[in-house]
């Protein structure tokens, strides 16, 4: 089973992920390339919650691929162009992930950087995923 925890002993985390996930020996892993938010006809939505919420769609369609969902991510790490996108990009992880005491809580990381492979792309996903 993939423990998620975490520890008392650190701040508590700032957004909706675990501190910690721990995989058992065995687990199948599923290591997604970075997902941005373009929709399958090739067309990018212009504002940041909608390419969010396309990137993890699009890595949820990766892990489907092969008998896994979002709720076996292990670890995301988000990188995007502008600081001013956080609340869209909060509220279409919201949207794919749910709130909910269920919703997914992978390790996560985001980081902010001067751009990306195209002018038009405000965010890029990586992740991974395990399940036994």
């Amino acid at each position: 089973m993939i423990n998620r925890y975490n520890p008392d002993s650190i701040a508590p985390p700032f957004s909706p992920y675990s501190q910690g996930v721990e995989v058992p020996p065995g687990a199948r892993t599923i290591y997604v390339a970075g997902q941005v938010g373009v929709r399958p006809d090739g067309s990018v939505p212009e504002d940041m919650e909608e390419q969010t919420a396309q990137a993890f769609q699009n890595i949820q369609s990766v892990l489907r691929e092969k008998g896994m969902d979002l709720v076996d991510l292990v670890e995301t790490r988000t990188y995007m162009i502008s600081k001013d996108d956080m609340p869209g990009y909060r509220a279409g992880r919201a949207r794919v992930f749910g709130t909910g005491e269920g919703a997914p809580r992978p390790a996560a990381a985001l980081v902010y950087v001067a751009g990306l492979a195209q002018p038009h792309w405000k965010i890029e996903i990586c992740a991974i995923a395990a399940k036994e």
